[in-house]
């Protein structure tokens, strides 16, 4: 690994980056590296530009390879590694912005119904308290606080995507659920089925639970049930900004989605223009 390299992942896990966020600033800046006619601090803005229009890959991976080297080389200037930011010019593409896309509710109660002990509490913390897979995995016992009034579940800093902590209030289900769950006392609120110490990995908790959706003839994932979670919370209040809390969003942007995917005004609207009175059927 090049050492200014080094020197600038070691600077982002003293800023308190996550081990998800530095992990994937390396892999973007090898592969700069190896893409580069030149070592990474000679790069030149031609050089960059060279770079990113050999980038043949979807909108939103260009994006994030891009920023990762702009901010990559913001630091480089900043600590007087280079004269100035060589990417800072560079030709971003505005990636999209993704629409949720929730479970449907028929699918997520048959799931219930058929989930096993294990992957239950997951579905249930997942389409009932918003949280993700690392969330879920990384859980506490001593986070569920379900004698407090009103109960709640706190999501840690240590155990979210951006270090973030939220607040989920606990409804009498959720409460329900997770005390048929037969939890731990102390410690990881779900242990690790291989004997191992420590927290389940979040790609096993997203595997299964998914897998096991595939199993069921359900196409939807486990981020798929956080979707119906915002999904429901915005239809019932109409509040982003409680909705943005409760989902861990930094930028409102990403809540806004929730508002666009139910309006039941443009379904009406829909709904209003004129059709055959005869409609086909199958």
């Amino acid at each position: 690994m090049p050492e200014p390299v080094a020197r600038h992942l070691h600077w982002m896990a003293m800023k308190g980056r996550s081990v998800t966020t530095i992990t994937a600033r390396r892999l973007a800046l090898e592969r700069l590296a190896k893409a580069l006619p030149v070592p990474l601090l000679d790069a030149l803005p031609e050089h960059l530009y060279d770079w990113r229009a050999e980038l043949g890959l979807a909108e939103r991976t260009v994006a994030q390879y891009c920023s990762h080297a702009r901010q990559f080389y913001a630091w480089a200037a900043e600590n007087d590694l280079i004269a100035g930011n060589p990417a800072a010019a560079l030709p971003v593409p505005r990636p999209p912005r993704a629409l949720p896309r929730p479970i449907a509710e028929e699918d997520l109660m048959a799931a219930l119904d058929a989930a096993p002990d294990r992957i239950r509490p997951w579905i249930v913390l997942a389409a009932w308290c918003g949280l993700r897979a690392k969330e879920i995995a990384y859980l506490r016992r001593d986070a569920i606080l379900a004698g407090a009034q009103p109960p709640v579940l706190i999501v840690a800093a240590d155990a979210t995507k951006g270090r973030r902590e939220r607040i989920i209030p606990l409804s009498a289900f959720v409460l329900g659920e997770l005390a048929a769950a037969r939890l731990p006392n102390s410690g990881w609120a779900f242990r690790r089925h291989d004997g191992a110490r420590g927290p389940n990995a979040p790609w096993i908790v997203s595997h299964l639970a998914s897998e096991f959706l595939h199993s069921c003839g359900i196409p939807a994932t486990l981020h798929q049930l956080r979707h119906r979670f915002g999904t429901q919370a915005y239809r019932a209040r109409r509040d982003l900004l409680a909705v943005q809390y409760l989902m861990g969003h930094e930028d409102p942007v990403s809540t806004a989605g929730y508002a666009a995917f139910d309006q039941p005004e443009a379904r009406a609207a829909v709904d209003a223009i004129p059709a055959p009175r005869r409609l086909r059927t199958a």
